[in-house]
């Protein structure tokens, strides 16, 4: 199989990429496995969406459909990340009929992570009514994810929160909010990823998540900004300097690349390619 790796001047420690299907949902799945065989890049963070993998149209045929796909093109899923957004999913909204049909969707994107040879799946904050206590909306965020993670820890699926901009929750939003709840839910399974937008975002940093969370930062996405999640190169964010502060942390998990930009839906692999050079012109492919 090929890989996609960096190693410090040492040659001590790597970086392991993956990469989400995003920018490919103008096209079939099929053709997103069969480019990404194509350019090398084994790894794949399976985005949950329409018209893909969306939780609610899975179903067994599909979920075989994808793992034979996988295995003919020796890919490998790392990570599940279903769609949930702002709309209509929030594990944190006080309304009893939304928040149970989210948290059993969830259960069943637990289930198909097992499936699919996942070991990582992501889960939004969501969010609670602007009108209410910020401390009422966060207990009821955390009971689901109490929850969640009882259930993720029978399958053995981590669960990852993503912190959000204040746009999209208004529970979880810093890395000191996500280590709180992970601390507040007391379960081995549940973890904390980062994204570099939101972190610039909230005004924080690198150092700032990996001396928060530690330990339990576990997944990374790593694309360019501002705004939107471009392609690395096509934002004003230094991401080589981003990339060689996570190899000095020692981090062994993934950098994903989440582009989700509408300018790369009509021709995604532009997108795709331009992640290859850059990761070419500045050492971190090993292909």
């Amino acid at each position: 199989m090929k890989n996609i790796i960096s190693h410090n001047t040492a040659g001590e420690r790597k970086l392991r990429f993956c990469i989400m299907n995003c920018h490919y949902i103008r096209y079939p799945l099929t053709y997103f496995f069969d480019k990404m065989k194509e350019y090398g890049l084994q790894h794949i963070e399976l985005f949950g969406g329409m018209p893909h993998f969306y939780l609610q149209d899975v179903d067994e045929y599909l979920v075989n459909k994808i793992k034979k796909e996988c295995i003919e093109r020796e890919l490998a899923i790392v990570s599940f990340t279903p769609a949930q957004g702002v709309y209509p999913m929030s594990v944190s909204i006080e309304d009893e009929k939304p928040r149970r049909r989210t948290i059993e969707l969830l259960k069943k994107g637990i289930n198909i992570s097992r499936e699919i040879g996942a070991e990582k799946m992501l889960v939004s904050p969501g969010f609670g009514y602007e009108s209410q206590n910020a401390d009422y909306v966060w207990g009821i965020c955390r009971d689901s994810l109490i929850e969640l993670s009882e259930y993720a820890s029978e399958k053995k699926i981590i669960l990852m929160i993503e912190p959000l901009t204040p746009m999209s929750s208004n529970v979880i939003n810093t890395s000191a909010q996500s280590a709180r709840m992970i601390r507040e839910v007391n379960s081995p399974w549940l973890k904390s990823m980062m994204d570099i937008g939101v972190m610039n975002y909230m005004q924080e940093s690198i150092e700032q998540y990996f001396d928060t969370l530690g330990e339990n930062l576990v997944h990374i996405h790593f694309t360019d900004g501002p705004g939107a999640h471009v392609a690395l190169g096509d934002g004003l964010f230094p991401m080589i300097e981003y990339a060689k502060q996570i190899e000095q942390k020692n981090y062994r998990h993934y950098c994903s690349f989440e582009i989700n930009d509408k300018r790369y839906l009509r021709v995604p692999d532009i997108a795709t390619e331009r992640n290859i050079a850059w990761l070419r012109e500045n050492n971190f492919w090993n292909n």
